[in-house]
């Protein structure tokens, strides 16, 4: 009997642990699509509207006359004015484009990565606890970490009440008898208990423990306190891995990140 008992529970886990990755492998690849298609409608639509915007130009100077043609584009204000707007525009997509495909400091400091993750995001009000240092980190788990933080906050701020604080701490443990240990904590207060409760209902949120568990590998729990939901992941860090003083960009232990626009 315990021998059958055992085959169930281990068929049970196998089950839901595939269930959790082809979970993770579809958000991942509906993300991708999601930055194509704003490659799409933004970088390749404005060098597009560049293009056009010379071309017309041209046409317009070479039916005055061909004095016009020998005058430099540049000193031309009103087409400079909307050539210099478009190539900002275009700067600024592909700028946050590359950051969503690879973060900054992934390969550096896990702190760093969190603190620049969290200005892109924008947050209003969010509040990091941050240690001035940190072992490094694989590149892998730190872009797992990230992308699942990414997406526990959109799925968080998507519903009609999203939590009305934020505060996400980094802090290195050590059990007896374990060793060194990440914790990474967030925190999401919301305006009230039925809101909490509400948004802690989803069945995705098992789906992001698990593959979180299997991925890191670690452990990912997530727990409702009154009108806070607190979410916690935890792994084993590398023994061999010497930390790296993030000081010079991480001036104190607490960092208010202050909300910012993302360019349309």
């Amino acid at each position: 009997m315990l021998l059958i008992g055992f085959l169930v529970w281990l068929a049970v886990f196998h089950w839901q642990t595939q269930r959790a990755l082809r979970w993770w492998f579809e958000q991942q690849h509906h993300w991708l699509c999601r930055e194509a298609e704003q490659v799409r409608n933004g970088p390749l639509q404005n060098t597009f509207v560049m293009r056009r915007q010379l071309e017309m130009n041209l046409e317009m100077n070479s039916e005055r006359n061909s004095e016009a043609l020998s005058n430099p584009l540049t000193e031309q204000p009103a087409w400079m004015a909307q050539v210099t707007q478009l190539n900002g525009q275009l700067v600024g997509q592909l700028v946050r484009l590359s950051d969503e495909l690879s973060p900054p400091y992934l390969e550096t400091s896990l702190p760093l990565a969190l603190q620049a993750w969290a200005q892109e995001e924008g947050l209003s009000g969010l509040l990091l606890c941050l240690p001035s240092r940190w072992p490094v980190e694989p590149t892998l788990r730190v872009s797992l970490l990230l992308s699942m933080l990414t997406h526990l906050l959109r799925g968080a701020m998507s519903g009609r009440d999203g939590p009305a604080a934020i505060a996400l701490e980094l802090v290195e443990r050590s059990p007896l008898g374990i060793g060194h240990i990440g914790v990474l904590t967030i925190r999401l207060e919301y305006p009230a208990v039925a809101a909490a409760r509400a948004a802690g209902r989803s069945p995705q949120w098992a789906l992001l423990s698990r593959a979180f568990a299997v991925l890191a590998p670690g452990r990912c729990t997530r727990r409702r306190q009154a009108q806070c939901i607190v979410w916690q992941f935890r792994w084993r860090l590398s023994p061999d891995l010497s930390p790296s003083d993030v000081e010079p960009r991480l001036n104190s232990d607490r960092t208010q990140i202050e909300p910012r626009l993302n360019p349309d």
